[in-house]
């Protein structure tokens, strides 16, 4: 029996992608952190990419999202990256389930991570969640289940769209779990003059 998913949320994901050095991952532990939540900081930089030290790294992330765009959602619209920061987790400390709002495309990179998941909230539109039918489930696949986690590692790196709720599990180990986070927005024209929909979406660049 063939399958047409319907509905399908575009996650795309590539093991050991970048191989971050030495160099690249001190520049990231110190930068200046907030504490958002207990065991949880964000650095207080939304622009961290632009850190000259992490050039590579941007440079790397940048070639993959329009990998993505290209290949996964296969459209000619350009993208731009919107902000990036990092976050720490340390021993027995997650980050809340969330969304990102006013973006299209998110990305995660694992720049030290030996132990954990990414999880994601499936859409209410499963039979599970639509009918609130509590099944006796034999495996868990996407059609029955309310989460579902990625695991990963160290030089993974992760796309899925923005409003897609997600969240970690518990770093169980002793190292932190040090991830970088960026956004990306449409740019240019989107829509047309025959259809009345046409606008132009300018890029606005942050300082810090």
């Amino acid at each position: 029996m063939e399958l047409l998913n319907l509905r399908a949320i575009p996650i795309a994901y590539e093991r050991r992608a970048y191989n971050i050095t030495s160099k690249e991952l001190n520049i990231i532990k110190n930068t200046p952190y907030r504490d958002a939540q207990k065991g949880h900081s964000l650095s207080k930089s939304i622009s961290l990419l632009n850190h000259k030290g992490l050039s590579s790294l941007k440079k790397f992330i940048l070639k993959k999202i329009n990998e993505y765009v290209r290949d996964v959602l296969e459209i000619e619209d350009q993208v731009y990256l919107t902000q990036s920061w990092s976050t720490i987790n340390t021993t027995n400390a997650s980050h809340e389930t969330h969304t990102h709002p006013n973006t299209f495309i998110s990305a995660v990179y694992y720049a030290q991570c030996n132990d954990g998941f990414l999880c994601f909230d499936l859409p209410t539109t499963s039979i599970r969640e639509c009918l609130n039918l509590q099944f006796t489930i034999n495996k868990f696949n996407i059609y029955n289940s309310q989460v579902w986690e990625l695991s990963v590692g160290t030089g993974d790196i992760v796309f899925f769209p923005g409003h897609i709720r997600h969240g970690s599990t518990v770093n169980r180990l002793a190292e932190d779990r040090i991830v970088i986070g960026a956004n990306f927005f449409i740019k240019g024209r989107l829509g047309s003059k025959k259809y009345v929909d046409l606008i132009g979406v300018q890029p606005l660049e942050l300082k810090n």
